[in-house]
């Protein structure tokens, strides 16, 4: 009797009524739904599109108009939350980034020499690659390397990426120090061999539709990589 009698003032309170919701419990159920949406914000949901699309399309196909049809949101307020495209492309690209440093850096703690971290760079970085949300072939489509993707002023996206290239650096300079890594190894040099091969494997899995040599990855292909990296590194 205690548990129906509970039951019963726990409908009461919510404003349900037993086999359904009573009128004003519906009504604040969706004033509720619709708050969280508001709450989210269309401008996460404007950053979240984008970031998928630009992947998808590349920069020139994603258009406010496509933003607006994917979100449901009218062109005029994606222009008001984020003004041009160059910027909303910019903030993407920032934005999926950040996140890769936060990943990086959490890598880090689970190594105890600069060989074992600079794996680990690698590693978190391929991992990334696999993980649709993470917005990584937005990178790989619209890369922040490329200076003409767009016209605006992206020294902000390179600041980012100069980041993750002096983590990888610094890597390679603790390796070389403790003895991990190969003494004769240059450590600029080094650094562009790993990015060339972890991001060029990333572009051959990733852009299958551009594979022009045909290739098959299959699921060791990324531990290969990986392999291949770590003999290169290595003292003999």
């Amino acid at each position: 009797m205690k548990k129906k009698a509970k039951a019963l003032s726990m409908r009461v309170r919510t404003g349900e009524k037993k086999g359904g919701r009573s009128k004003i419990g519906r009504l604040r159920k969706a004033r509720t739904t619709k708050e969280i949406v508001l709450s989210k914000g269309n401008k996460e949901r404007i950053l979240e599109t984008a970031k998928r699309l630009f992947g998808e399309l590349g920069y020139a196909d994603t258009t406010y108009k496509r933003i607006a049809q994917e979100t449901g949101i009218a062109d005029g307020l994606i222009a008001h939350h984020y003004g041009s495209k160059e910027n909303l492309f910019q903030l993407v690209e920032i934005a999926i980034l950040n996140d890769l440093l936060a990943k990086i850096d959490e890598s880090l703690y689970y190594a105890s020499n600069g060989f074992g971290r600079t794996l680990n760079v690698a590693k978190c970085i391929l991992k990334a690659s696999t993980m649709p949300e993470t917005g990584f072939l937005t990178l790989l489509r619209c890369s922040p390397f490329l200076a003409n993707t767009i016209t605006a002023d992206n020294s902000e996206i390179l600041a980012v990426c100069a980041q993750v290239v002096d983590k990888m650096k610094a890597c390679l300079n603790q390796g070389i120090a403790d003895g991990s890594i190969r003494q004769d190894l240059n450590p600029d040099l080094a650094a562009s061999v790993i990015f060339s091969t972890v991001l060029g494997s990333t572009r051959a899995r990733l852009l299958a539709g551009e594979n022009i040599l045909g290739l098959s990855l299959s699921d060791d292909f990324y531990p290969e990589i990986l392999s291949i990296l770590g003999k290169y590194l290595q003292p003999e």
